[in-house]
């Protein structure tokens, strides 16, 4: 629990206060936020603490979807953003003009002011023929605070509705009335959330703040990580410490994941108070693995004060499509941190914006991106540099069309080359025997070469995607590493084991392990938990020389479903030994 003003909070029925802490020695008083006309500030007033008892009285709980279920990342294909008009946007229209210029800005306005906010957009240069309205009444700005939460629920594109942890019934209703503007199912949830207190993956993995657990203070840990998993698919829910005394005590207020594999969070000069919790939070995200298996790459950026111990909320910023919109502050940290945006996330056209931003609250809190409900989904495992040039190098690709439309045919490829060369030579992908899963082989190149290469996919909707995600402005690059050493046999040397691959890597419900071994013998190939409890053999006698394919099927040395997670393939031949992580999504 924390001392902060805002921070007095209900659970579902019942009033929780917090009692409060003396603020440590380092800490100055609360920063002051600036004004914002004609809404209610993102923090909460000294009426609305009169009235905590409001929070979620009018709340819709529904049952959770149909499994399985899984919840757009962020950076995902996106139709739309969603704003809030109520005389002014919270926002410069400058801002405003550019989201207009590729996708739909809906925004959500009252029938009767509906005319001078499209009079005003239009004289600010907006393209009206990407804008379209919601009639709606609301309290606040905040929509990524109060908005939807974008979730496949069983194939079927649908949003969840939190409670609104503020006393803004408003604000609090605004989910149903999206439901029904977008014909798809809302599920209301038991959970008093808030969006900027959110990040996820993708893959079944979010992040929060311990806020979430002031929050609701009725449920236990497990039961909120239980709700997560029923209504968004969350299977993996991890939940930080805050960094500050002070604030609203939202997890993109310092941090913000950029890809499955990157974290981009605040850098702070080590004399502020917030610094030790930050870096613990960062040695903690490097000790974590994401959905591939690998350590994240965790990425830093600085931000410089806007008045004291009060600093520039650079990871409050927006991805949308292939442009990121970070906010800037005209202080000199500005140029550093759109730089460190670049370097992380190369081939997006990083913007920056001067507004009325706080040090806890900018753009990514004022606006939300609408997930593309037809979505052409590309994800893949990216090839890692190699140890062992074992020749063709095989990319694997989760590769899924929400339209239904189905593939082109001929435009499921891999395109590749040499470092340096162009241009990219294309490779038409194969389907596997699983849904949705192509590969394509990269023909084998000499020791120490870097190749690059990308994914492409397109369906007969009109879309087209690729991984990454901004392909070809950008791609994937691995080394080919150096050719294995061969033994003569009888020579009494340890003789090389090779898992070559495992694909899909993640995989739900079945994998398919290749692995080489150069001569004839007893073989061992099992599955151990990250504990190093063994869980299946696959393969347990003589194999011939050579290359080999065995299946598993999620299932345990019984028959019975394994859990979502990460295991460990281990392949033993003579007197050698070799592993391979794998990661199985449900």
């Amino acid at each position: 629990m924390r001392h902060v003003r805002n921070c007095l909070i209900l659970g579902t029925g019942l009033l929780a206060v917090l009692l409060p802490l003396a603020p440590m020695a380092a800490v100055t008083e609360e920063p002051v936020r600036p004004v914002l006309e004609n809404t209610l500030p993102i923090y909460l007033t000294d009426e609305e603490m009169t009235r905590l008892d409001e929070i979620g009285i009018n709340h819709r709980a529904t049952d959770p979807p149909t499994a399985p279920v899984r919840q757009c990342a962020e950076w995902e294909p996106v139709t739309g953003v969603l704003l809030r008009y109520n005389y002014g946007f919270g926002i410069p229209y400058s801002l405003i003009r550019e989201y207009a210029e590729d996708i739909e800005v809906q925004v959500l306005v009252t029938s009767s002011q509906q005319s001078s906010c499209y009079s005003n957009m239009q004289a600010n240069g907006v393209n009206m023929a990407n804008v379209s309205f919601i009639n709606a009444s609301t309290n606040s700005v905040w929509t990524r605070d109060y908005g939807p939460q974008f979730l496949f629920a069983n194939g079927r594109w649908g949003i969840a509705d939190h409670i609104y942890n503020r006393p803004r019934p408003l604000d609090d209703a605004v989910n149903w009335t999206l439901g029904t503007e977008w014909g798809c199912e809302c599920y209301g949830t038991d959970l008093i959330h808030t969006g900027g207190n959110y990040m996820c993956d993708g893959h079944g993995r979010g992040f929060s703040t311990d806020l979430v657990w002031d929050e609701n203070p009725s449920l236990g840990h497990a039961e909120i990580s239980q709700s997560m998993e029923d209504y968004l698919g969350i299977t993996d829910y991890v939940v930080v410490p805050d960094i500050s005394v002070y604030g609203i005590h939202h997890i993109d207020c310092w941090a913000k994941i950029l890809d499955e594999e990157t974290i981009l969070v605040k850098e702070v000069w080590a004399s502020h108070p917030d610094y030790p919790e930050l870096e613990a939070n960062v040695a903690y995200f490097e000790g974590l693995t994401n959905c591939y298996g690998r350590p994240y790459n965790v990425v830093r950026v600085y931000c410089g004060s806007i008045g004291g111990n009060s600093v520039a909320s650079y990871t409050n910023s927006l991805i949308l499509n292939n442009k990121v919109f970070v906010p800037v502050f005209g202080i000199s940290s500005d140029s550093g941190a759109l730089a460190a945006y670049e370097a992380a996330m190369p081939g997006y056209e990083v913007l920056g914006y001067t507004g009325s931003w706080y040090d806890d609250d900018a753009i990514h809190c004022r606006g939300m991106g609408i997930h593309d409900q037809y979505m052409l989904r590309v994800d893949t495992n990216r090839i890692t540099d190699l140890e062992e040039n074992t020749g063709d190098y095989r990319v694997t690709a989760f590769i899924d069309d929400r339209s239904e439309a189905g593939l082109v045919a001929d435009s499921t490829l891999v395109y590749w080359r040499l470092e340096g060369e162009t241009p990219f030579n294309a490779i038409v992908m194969q389907a596997t025997a699983d849904p949705d899963s192509h590969y394509a082989d990269i023909p084998g190149q000499a020791d120490e070469t870097n190749i690059e290469y990308y994914v492409f996919a397109g369906d007969y909707s009109g879309r087209r995607e690729a991984r990454p995600l901004v392909a070809p402005e950008a791609w994937y690059t691995f080394n080919t590493g150096t050719a294995p050493t061969s033994v003569a046999e009888g020579e009494g040397a340890r003789v090389s084991v090779a898992l070559l691959e495992s694909y899909p890597n993640p995989f739900n419900p079945v994998m398919t392990a290749r692995y080489q071994v150069p001569l004839p013998g007893p073989v061992e190939l099992s599955v151990y938990s990250t504990e190093g409890r063994l869980i299946r053999r696959l393969v347990d006698g003589d194999v011939g020389a050579g290359d080999h394919e065995v299946i598993w099927d999620g299932t345990d040395a019984a028959g019975k479903p394994v859990s979502s997670g990460v295991y460990f393939l281990r392949l033993v031949a003579g007197e050698t030994a070799t592993a391979r992580r794998v990661v199985l999504l449900k």
